[in-house]
C-alpha cells in the first residue's frame, strides 16, 4: 500500500512538471531566434533507474529525482519549416534550472508582450492629441534642450543627479567636488549636511528611457544565451524521453 502511494505521488508530481513544460512550450513558440527563426521546445527525460529508485527511497515528488540527475529537461530547436533538432542536437537542463530561470523568463517575456499591446492601444488614443503637444514642443529650440541637459556648474552634458530637498541638478563629478568643500547647495545654499549619496535622485532624460520592446529583445537574447550555455546531451545517453501514456 505504501509503495502504491509513493508511486502515485511521484506520477502526480511528474504530471505537474509535464504540464508546466507544455505551458512553457506554448510560450516559447512565440519567440524565434533572429538568425535562424527557430524557437526552443522542451521535453522531460528520465533514467530507467528512476523507477527502481522509487521503490528504495520514499519521496513526495520528483524534485529529489531531479536533484539526483534521474530526471531532466531536454531542450531542442523547432524551425519554421517544422524540422527539429530533437534527438540529434539537444541541451539538458535540470528541473531546478527550468523553474529558476527558463520558465520564469518565458512568463516574463509573455507578460512583456501583453504590456506592449496595451501600450499600443494607449498610443492610438494619445495620437489624437499629439499635434497639440508637438506645437508646444516647437516653441523650444535644440539649443534650449541642450541647455536643459547641461550641468549647471561645469556646463557639460553628463548624467546628472538631483538633490532631494531643493531639486537642483548637477553632474555627479561636480556634486562630489562641491560637497568636499561645502555643506550647502551651490544654487540656493540649502543645507546638505544630512544628504548622503544614497539620497540623491538620478536625473532621467529621453536618452535614458528604454522602450518595452527593447527590454523584451534584450531579455529574449539573454534567455537564448543561457540555453546555448547548457550542456549538450551525450548521444549514447541512458536517458529516455518521457511518455505520459506509459503506465
Amino acid at each position: 500500500m505504501c509503495v502504491v502511494s509513493m508511486r502515485k505521488s511521484f506520477k502526480d508530481s511528474l504530471k505537474v512538471l509535464e504540464a508546466d513544460i507544455q505551458h512553457a512550450n506554448t510560450l516559447a513558440s512565440e519567440f524565434q531566434r533572429e538568425y535562424d527563426g527557430a524557437c526552443i521546445q522542451m521535453r522531460v527525460s528520465y533514467s530507467p533507474a528512476a523507477h527502481l529508485f522509487l521503490f528504495l527511497v520514499q519521496w513526495t515528488d520528483c524534485s529529489l529525482a531531479g536533484a539526483l540527475g534521474l530526471l531532466r529537461i531536454l531542450i531542442y530547436k523547432v524551425y519554421v519549416d517544422g524540422t527539429t533538432t530533437m534527438s540529434t542536437h539537444e541541451r539538458k537542463a535540470s528541473i531546478r534550472e527550468f523553474y529558476a530561470v527558463i520558465f520564469p523568463s518565458l512568463m516574463q517575456l509573455h507578460k512583456g508582450i501583453t504590456e506592449m499591446e496595451v501600450k499600443k492601444q494607449k498610443a492610438i488614443c494619445m495620437e489624437r492629441y499629439r499635434r497639440r503637444d508637438e506645437d508646444e514642443r516647437r516653441q523650444f529650440s535644440e539649443i534650449d534642450i541642450e541647455r536643459e541637459e547641461e550641468c549647471g556648474i561645469c556646463m557639460e552634458t553628463n548624467s546628472k543627479v538631483v538633490l532631494p530637498n531643493c531639486s537642483h541638478a548637477m553632474c555627479m563629478k561636480c556634486y562630489r567636488e562641491w560637497r568636499s568643500r561645502s555643506q550647502s547647495c551651490p544654487f540656493c545654499r540649502d543645507s546638505l549636511k544630512r544628504v548622503n549619496s544614497g539620497d540623491l535622485w538620478v536625473f532621467t532624460d529621453s536618452k535614458d528611457i528604454v522602450d518595452m520592446a527593447t527590454v523584451s529583445r534584450e531579455n529574449l537574447r539573454r534567455l537564448f544565451m543561457y540555453v546555448d550555455k547548457l550542456p549538450l546531451v551525450i548521444p549514447d545517453s541512458v536517458f529516455d524521453a518521457y511518455d505520459s501514456h506509459v503506465k
